[in-house]
């Protein structure tokens, strides 16, 4: 699996916990290819810095210059940080040669990873990849996404040394808004968790409430529950208003956080004045006629 000729030298520029994680278990599957690092701390650090043994621990390679990380490295890896991540790839950009894979797995927006790809340009083969899970919970089963004209040969040349690898766009910045989208509804949801059960628990019916939804969501695929939840959303969303507007003189009643569902009863509100019900009397089998509807109205009121 971990053939030597076929293992590509990786320099992971940022060389921070993630780096050290996907290093240390890509040596303990047998990675047979150079791994390198390059971090401003790892640069100034020698035996007996902490910086060095984590590396050295790892089976990294730290070196002193961007120039020499470049130069041993088949395959770039940036970890750094968002707002480190242009800095950095200006710093390395002159030592970059053509055949070179310079993958880009900083926490950035989509468009900062379009200006990294017309930076780069034809000085290297850029792709765009974002780590849809704490590698520290995950290490080398973390699942990548990654896009750009590039992404699949990140793929096959990664995925045979273990790597979770799927290409979800040819645009550089797709995997870098695919993530920030995703992290509209996980960390919506998180907020609306977190308001929903205040006000169960100030109510005393805690464990009943998280029992309750936890058995809906178990019961039923999640791909049906998205279509149910949008298509039918669209269909009701007067009915569902009145409920909303119950729920939040009671979450206000008692006190409650209220933010998520102000914000939800603004949604339907929307939803009717786009005219959804008389569009759709009955719920259609896919979410995109929905969709387009909505983005349709939005774009007119624009």
């Amino acid at each position: 699996m971990n053939d030597h000729a076929t293992a590509p030298n990786i320099g992971f520029l940022g060389f921070g916990e993630a780096a050290r994680l996907l290093a240390t278990d890509l040596v303990k599957s047998g990675y047979r290819g150079r791994l390198l690092g390059y971090s401003r701390r790892g640069a100034k650090a020698g035996p007996g810095d902490v910086a060095y043994e984590q590396a050295q621990a790892a089976g990294v390679q730290l070196t002193k210059t961007v120039a020499a990380l470049a130069k041993g490295s088949d395959l770039i890896l940036a970890l750094t940080p968002g707002k480190a991540a242009l800095p950095a790839l200006k710093k390395i950009l002159k030592h970059l040669r053509p055949e070179q894979l310079y993958v880009d797995a900083s926490s950035n927006s989509a468009k900062a990873m379009e200006q990294a790809a017309a930076l780069v340009g034809d000085k290297a083969k850029f792709v765009d990849a974002a780590i849809l899970a704490p590698v520290d919970l995950q290490g080398l089963k973390s699942p990548f996404v990654a896009s750009g004209a590039h992404a699949g040969e990140f793929r096959d040349r990664m995925t045979p040394h273990g790597l979770m690898i799927r290409v979800v766009g040819e645009a550089a910045g797709d995997a870098s808004a695919m993530k920030l989208i995703r992290s509209a509804f996980t960390k919506s949801l998180a907020a609306i968790l977190i308001e929903s059960m205040e006000a169960a628990r100030r109510r005393g019916i805690l464990d009943v409430m998280t029992g309750d939804i936890a058995k809906t969501f178990s019961e039923i695929p999640f791909d049906k529950i998205i279509r149910r939840y949008i298509s039918g959303t669209a269909v009701h969303c007067e009915r569902r208003l009145h409920e909303m507007q119950d729920c939040l003189a009671l979450l206000r009643e008692m006190g409650s956080g209220d933010r998520s569902t102000r914000a939800t009863v603004g949604t339907l509100r929307e939803l009717i004045r786009m005219d959804m019900p008389a569009k759709f009397p009955k719920e259609p089998e896919s979410i995109h006629p929905v969709l387009d509807a909505i983005i349709a109205a939005r774009d007119r009121a624009a």
